[in-house]
């Protein structure tokens, strides 16, 4: 099972992100795609730590990950409120499909090692399966054989 903002999770989501899009998606449709796998998580953890938390914990992915991927920080939307997933899919558009994607990723997987630091390995693994089974479906079926 990929640990929490491991290079493994980064692959997970790299693959989950692909699906959402298609595998000869531009970046724009990487963006949407990008948009509504985040959609999901966030609806998985606003139950947990509240619309609040989950945008503190967006934006500091997408600060952290700002390091890795400069250009995450060198353009502002017209409508830069709408919050952190929203101008991580606004950059990627302007990008190489190969570079969002790889951004992304690595926004979503910053984000699950942040959950673990605050909730814990079990619960942010289950966050994460609750809001992309398909990405999971794999690894939860090779659980069940094994028990």
């Amino acid at each position: 099972m990929p640990m929490p903002g491991s290079t493994d999770l980064r692959q997970t989501l790299r693959r989950e992100l692909t699906r959402e899009a298609g595998t000869d998606a531009d970046a724009k449709a990487l963006a949407a795609a990008t948009l509504r796998v985040s959609d999901a998580l966030a609806g998985q953890l606003a139950m947990l730590i509240g619309a609040g938390g989950v945008e503190a914990l967006a934006a500091r992915s997408l600060h952290v990950v700002q390091r890795s991927f400069p250009w995450l920080a060198e353009a502002q939307p017209p409508g830069a409120s709408e919050g952190p997933f929203a101008l991580l899919a606004f950059c990627m558009e302007r990008q190489e499909p190969n570079d969002a994607t790889e951004a992304a990723a690595a926004v979503l997987a910053t984000l699950g090692g942040l959950l673990v630091a605050l909730i814990g390995e079990t619960l942010t693994m289950g966050v994460l399966r609750a809001a992309w089974p398909s990405a999971f479906a794999k690894e939860t079926q090779q659980e069940a054989r094994n028990r």
